[in-house]
């Protein structure tokens, strides 16, 4: 961890905590700071936390002792914002920490709106900067402990809206954001021997053929059943991946799937390849992939059943590029799959650029009638995506209309409830052998042909 090694620890009254240095990441002294000034002021004082939006851009175009260097100068500017006897501190990487007086709500969004215009202005080597920023502020209630004021702050400054990514922007925590707090304890303290039980399940959604109707192929998703009920996916999923625990289930859901691949191919069973998500912290860490390849290795398995599925988004923070993991996947000889197609800012470009064989169009496209333009659009997109010989998966479809539509237009496997939902191993086993879905579509091939007429 970087350290900002002067001056880490600065207020307006050097009486009260004398200049450090060299302090580390953890900032040891957080905790002291905070308890004697919440003595001192009482219900006025505020834990506001401060981030970079995307400052690792910053040490990627001028180097780390650039980005030190600016580090600098922005802990200057927060001191120079202090009042008597308040505090800033640097908690991590590129995050600070202010304890605050606060005389109103309004007095404080003034001087948030002060930092960020003077942060905002920031040059380095004759280039503008144009630092984005979010804060958190938690106003501390006389019970409150440090920890739990920090995850406040926190927590209220990762609740920005969406079409703040690309602004500054600042969130109070509140009676809601405390709940959430809880909520995320309890989760936490139950995710390690949920996944030692396992109270975590693996269920697969058939992929299904538009040519005939038959499953041929799946993808494995998570579900946490606990006390005989099971979570739903938001309560817990958004958790898993803030926390990186969602890695950790990356790696059981692909040593579940060489597990069900080699028992199937003992007991002669049929066999179809099934997808699994790669996650952000996933993604992020190099050194998964080896890891990945090191449980498949455990088992007599072709490559070509285990399909790894990323989306554009998953990128996003990171200094990582999509394209050279891809290629990396590519290389070990595991297929690879782009997910969540135009839910984002898809570019088409991604198609020519990426080495993927398979493009998982995302159920936005199929949550809405079927109006002109989406139909247009689609329309194209199977028509480039088949040019460039890319199988194509629509995902989430639940209506006999868009299931006419993709097979009059080329569509090549559907993954939605129309078909089937998720379901668990032993119950897609049997599906795999009935193929239930043929009959069913010998009906929708009649009707696409009506459609194409």
């Amino acid at each position: 961890m970087r350290e900002i090694r002067q001056g880490i620890f600065m207020n307006k009254n050097q009486d009260l905590i004398p200049e450090r240095t060299a302090l580390s990441a953890e900032c040891r002294d957080g905790e002291s700071l905070f308890y004697k000034l919440k003595q001192k002021f009482q219900e006025s004082l505020v834990l506001m936390i401060m981030d970079i939006k995307q400052f690792q851009t910053i040490n990627y175009l001028y180097g780390y002792p650039a980005g030190d260097e600016i580090l600098h100068r922005i802990f200057a500017i927060l001191n120079n914002n202090l009042r008597l006897e308040e505090v800033v501190f640097r908690l991590c990487e590129d995050q600070f920490v202010l304890l605050l007086k606060q005389e109103s709500r309004y007095d404080l969004i003034q001087r948030i709106l002060v930092i960020d215009e003077e942060i905002y202005q920031l040059h380095y080597d004759g280039h503008w900067l144009r630092l984005l920023l979010s804060f958190g502020m938690h106003e501390v209630h006389p019970d409150d402990h440090y920890l739990f004021a920090l995850d406040c702050a926190n927590n209220a400054r990762l609740c920005e809206p969406d079409y703040s990514r690309y602004s500054t922007s600042y969130e109070f925590s509140s009676p809601v954001i405390r709940e959430q707090l809880h909520h995320q304890a309890q989760i936490e303290t139950l995710m390690h021997s949920a996944l030692e039980k396992p109270e975590f399940v693996v269920f697969i959604q058939p992929k299904v053929s538009l040519k005939d109707g038959r499953i041929t192929g799946g993808e494995a998703l998570i579900r946490w059943f606990h006390d005989g009920r099971q979570i739903p996916l938001n309560l817990f999923l958004p958790i898993l991946v803030r926390n990186t625990f969602i890695r950790k289930i990356d790696q059981f859901v692909f040593e579940q799937l060489c597990q069900c691949f080699s028992r199937w191919i003992r007991q002669a069973a049929p066999v179809v390849p099934i997808s699994c998500n790669l996650s952000r912290p996933s993604f992020q860490d190099t050194s998964y992939l080896s890891e990945l390849l090191e449980i498949y290795r455990r088992y007599s398995i072709p490559q070509s059943l285990l399909e790894l599925e990323l989306s554009e988004e998953i990128e996003l923070g990171s200094e990582i590029s999509l394209l050279d993991y891809m290629k990396e996947i590519q290389n070990l000889g595991f297929p690879c799959s782009l997910d969540d197609f135009g839910s984002g800012y898809s570019s088409l470009s991604l198609l020519s650029s990426l080495p993927v064989s398979i493009i998982k169009l995302d159920r936005c496209f199929f949550t809405q009638p079927l109006h002109e333009k989406n139909r247009i659009v689609l329309q194209e997109l199977l028509t480039i995506t088949h040019r460039l010989g890319m199988k194509t998966v629509a995902e989430g479809v639940e209506t006999q209309e868009y299931i006419d539509f993709l097979k009059a237009n080329g569509c090549d496997l559907v993954q939605g409830f129309y078909y089937c939902t998720p379901v668990p191993i032993s119950e897609f086993e049997k599906l795999l052998i009935q193929q239930p879905f043929l009959d069913r579509q010998n009906e929708t091939n009649k009707n696409s042909v009506a459609l194409e007429a």
